[in-house]
């Protein structure tokens, strides 16, 4: 229903692997969630605001990718682009604010280092699950620094992260910030070491229901940590009401329609009745 309401409006349905890149549901309602949370910061004054409403996004759409593998890897690529940087941008303004502090400023650089090296030697396309989303072939990449670890790109940004932390004044206000960022890529460690990727529609509907429940906490909990802030009602309220449509929209985008419940006519057996009816 979702992609047929933005069809008619002439925007690229994202799930459909045969539609076009450009333009895509996804990629306009995120830019347009940024513009619409970054001017209601400014218009309250609240960093918190901006930092607490766009720290968290990229993180349900490798999720909601990973998960689903139901959406275009180009426009999957965007998507998490835009979030992120929105998300390091808030980040940075947060952080620059502190005094320097020069051990915490090193690693932080390190970690975030260790980041884009692995993305160089990984490559864009793999970076962003392009063997999970688009089929490419399997490649063992055997380049720093994935000679000494599996998943560098991870760790790279939990020390980074966690570098934060060493600042006493930036911990001081922003330790749930630099924490929950720890906690979510630790998160993400676990999805790709533990979940297999999805792949048809065998446990289509098990996987809806998981990510309804993700993206559902996922906006509560911006929600939440808006009310944490402070922010003034009316603005959080607006903010909350952004951050509900963005997150419904999200998972419209990125899951697959529900696989339609078979119907049976009048009188006729379903696939248990039948096997029940072969045993006796």
């Amino acid at each position: 229903m979702l992609r047929e309401a933005w069809r008619r409006h002439g925007v690229t349905a994202i799930g459909d692997r045969k539609a076009g890149v450009e333009p895509s549901a996804s990629t306009i309602a995120s830019a347009v969630f940024v513009l619409a949370i970054g001017g209601l910061a400014f218009a309250a004054d609240e960093l918190a605001l901006a930092v607490y409403a766009l720290s968290w996004w990229h993180y349900l759409l490798y999720f909601l990718a990973y998960w689903f593998g139901a959406i275009r890897l180009a426009v999957f690529r965007r998507d998490a682009v835009l979030m992120k940087a929105a998300a390091l941008a808030v980040l940075a303004a947060a952080y620059l604010r502190a005094p320097a502090e020069p051990v915490s400023l090193a690693v932080v650089l390190a970690g975030f280092g260790l980041n884009i090296a692995a993305a160089a030697a990984l490559g864009v396309d793999r970076t962003y699950y392009g063997r999970e989303l688009d089929g490419l072939p399997e490649r063992r990449v055997a380049a720093f620094p994935y000679s000494v670890t599996a998943h560098p790109m991870l760790f790279g940004n939990i020390a980074a992260y966690a570098g934060l932390l060493i600042n006493s004044e930036f911990r001081a206000t922003w330790w749930p910030l630099a924490t929950m960022h720890v906690v979510l890529n630790l998160g993400l460690l676990a999805m790709e070491t533990r979940l297999a990727p999805g792949r048809g529609p065998a446990d289509r509907q098990r996987r809806r229901r998981g990510a309804a429940l993700a993206t559902a906490a996922a906006a509560g909990s911006a929600i939440g940590t808006l009310a944490a802030a402070g922010a003034a009602l009316p603005i959080a309220a607006a903010a909350g009401t952004a951050i509900s449509l963005y997150a419904w929209l999200l998972f419209g985008c990125y899951a697959p329609p529900a696989a339609p419940t078979p119907t049976r006519r009048a009188g006729e057996a379903t696939p248990d009745e039948r096997g029940t009816a072969s045993q006796r």
